[in-house]
């Protein structure tokens, strides 16, 4: 019998399973400490517990449902692969709010309130400028931490604890962000 994952997807231009179970037992104790933190910004209104949401990304990526570019850093992908599960299932379990049992009328009001493809089109564009800022900051996780919690409308004593970096941290992270986002784009977000 073989291994129980085994990811088709062997082409070059992506980590096979081996690759992608190697580069996750390379990870340093930060860069899982990093993930750690992410995680528990990330699975607010989700499903999943603590260590589920980094389990799962995982899975989808080994089984083939999520592939990893080779020219993407894997904490990166593993990240992103988070984002998108945790938002995936907080708009199922609202989707399941909305529905009443056996109710016609609320699977017709359900339908109608599908975004349209004007908002499908202005959140991908959202997210491709999140990206876009992400990546401004790959080397510097204090700064990409708070970047997640104020994504999640984290502020505060919710967003010291969600990142675990106490307030001067904080501080000091959000002056680097500023000066970044100046120096890059000094004639402001071209949107």
């Amino acid at each position: 019998m073989g291994r129980p994952f085994v990811n088709p997807r062997s082409e070059t231009g992506y980590l096979s399973s081996e690759e992608l179970i190697g580069a996750f037992e390379a990870l340093s104790p930060d860069d899982k400490l990093k993930l750690a933190a992410i995680e528990a910004i990330k699975v607010r209104g989700t499903r999943f517990a603590q260590g589920e949401l980094v389990h799962e990304a995982l899975c989808r990526a080994l089984t083939a449902d999520r592939n990893c570019p080779r020219d993407v850093p894997f904490m990166a992908f593993l990240v992103e692969t988070m984002r998108s599960i945790a938002s995936h299932d907080r708009e199922a379990w609202r989707r399941t709010q909305a529905l009443p049992d056996g109710d016609a009328a609320g699977s017709a009001e359900a339908a109608s309130s599908a975004p349209s493809p004007e908002d499908d089109l202005v959140q991908r564009e959202d997210a491709e400028a999140i990206r876009a800022i992400q990546d401004c900051f790959n080397d510097d996780p204090e700064a990409q931490l708070v970047l997640l919690g104020w994504q999640e409308d984290l502020r505060g004593a919710a967003l010291r604890d969600a990142t675990g970096l106490d307030q001067g941290q904080i501080d000091y992270a959000i002056k680097r962000i500023r000066m970044k986002m100046r120096k890059t784009y000094p004639d402001g977000w071209i949107t």
